[in-house]
């Protein structure tokens, strides 16, 4: 596979890591709807999956460099 389209592959993998809980909960964060323990669960799930997209976008972008 080339360069190219394993850049853009891995790319859109990380978008997709990126707003999966999006997806899956088919809303933004929003306060109003959770409360407690869930409230803090799921900021810290929300923003576990933006590090790992960013970080997997980060990893194609240093491996397409070289």
């Amino acid at each position: 596979m080339s360069k190219n389209v394993n850049l853009l592959l891995q790319i859109v993998i990380g978008i997709i890591i990126m707003i999966a809980p999006i997806l899956i909960t088919g809303t933004m964060y929003d306060v109003t709807k959770t409360m407690g323990d869930l409230l803090v669960a799921e900021l810290i799930i929300r923003t576990l999956s933006l590090i790992i997209g960013l970080l997997v976008i980060s990893k194609a972008l240093h491996c397409y460099s070289q």
